[in-house]
């Protein structure tokens, strides 16, 4: 345990460079999702805000596993996250095969592996805009600080997709919100030319994607509609791997 505390200056340190550099959301949000996994030991996450349009959408998640899982809480209206954000309290699941709430939920995310689930209330000006979902393979209990933690990582995807000062934050997450979720279409469109392309899998296509991203000082949404608009060779994504 005393290793994983050790990590936690230097993933925080990291994650607060990105947001004074006001680097992309998506970048901060993949930042986020490996500090989970570093110092939490998350084995997937995701990220779920309140739609502006209705309904609870899924703007980030660490693989198409946990995709599939956020996706499901959002058409089933159910699951932690769903709760989290409604009752704007963190919602806890440590073992999903003893938990008998949500039923339309709990069945297929067993089905996917994940036995435990941890929702934290992501919030802004007192008000929760979304979630932050740690998923685990095994039964799993937060200790005191570690709950502290995942809501400190929350905070900061908050900041990362908010970067504004008074009344009109609330307004500007809004539009982000709708931003993101465009920009997740083409990166979406950008992953399968590059997992097709390079005959990958979908989840090493959106690193590679990422990866190149981060060493070209990038962003990933021009990155991504660089590779749509045939603009960058799928081929270049691999150039320094």
């Amino acid at each position: 345990m005393s290793d994983v505390r050790d990590e936690v200056v230097p993933a925080l340190s990291e994650l607060t460079a990105s947001l004074i550099d006001h680097h992309d959301p998506d970048t901060v949000l993949r930042l986020v999702t490996a500090a989970c996994t570093r110092l939490l030991g998350a084995s997937a996450t995701g990220v779920m805000l309140s739609d502006p349009r209705g309904g609870i959408s899924v703007v980030s998640a660490s693989d198409e596993r946990s995709r599939f899982v956020e996706l499901l809480q959002a058409q089933v209206d159910e699951g932690p996250c769903v709760d989290c954000i409604k009752d704007e309290v963190a919602v806890t699941a440590t073992d999903l095969t003893t938990d008998d709430r949500w039923p339309a939920f709990r069945p297929s995310a067993l089905d996917a592996g994940y036995r435990a689930v941890h929702a934290v209330p992501m919030r802004l000006d007192r008000q929760v805009a979304g979630g932050l979902n740690l998923l685990y393979l095994e039964p799993a209990t937060l200790e005191p600080w570690q709950q502290c933690l995942g809501q400190v990582l929350a905070d900061l995807a908050v900041l990362g997709l908010s970067q504004e000062t008074g009344p009109a934050r609330v307004h500007r997450l809004t539009e982000r919100t709708l931003t993101t979720m465009n920009d997740r279409v083409q990166l979406a469109h950008a992953v399968g030319l590059v997992a097709g392309t390079l005959d990958v899998g979908v989840d090493v296509a959106r690193t590679l994607i990422f990866d190149h991203a981060r060493e070209q000082g990038s962003s990933v949404r021009d990155v991504a509609r660089a590779l749509t608009n045939g603009e960058v060779a799928p081929a270049a994504v691999t150039a320094h791997h």
